[in-house]
């Protein structure tokens, strides 16, 4: 499962903002369908791979410098 999650945390440091947003949003659908149609298991799985993609976003523009000349203060 390390491994699992490592390979997903690269590529989504690979990923654009963008490709992450939209990324995210594909995931939820998909989770939001599975739930719908009863399959807890893989709706469960695709949420710990948006768990990931949440995580390095947040992390992005949590130390992007939305303040100039300093690192972010997390508004």
């Amino acid at each position: 499962m390390e491994d699992r999650t490592r390979a997903i945390g690269d590529a989504a440091d690979a990923m654009t903002d963008d490709e992450l947003e939209t990324a995210i949003a594909a995931l939820h659908a998909r989770e939001r369908e599975l739930l719908v149609a009863g399959d807890s298991d893989a709706a469960f799985a695709l949420m710990g791979t948006k768990f990931v993609l949440l995580s390095t976003l947040e992390d992005r523009r949590r130390g992007s410098g939305d303040v100039p000349g300093g690192q972010g203060v997390g508004w």
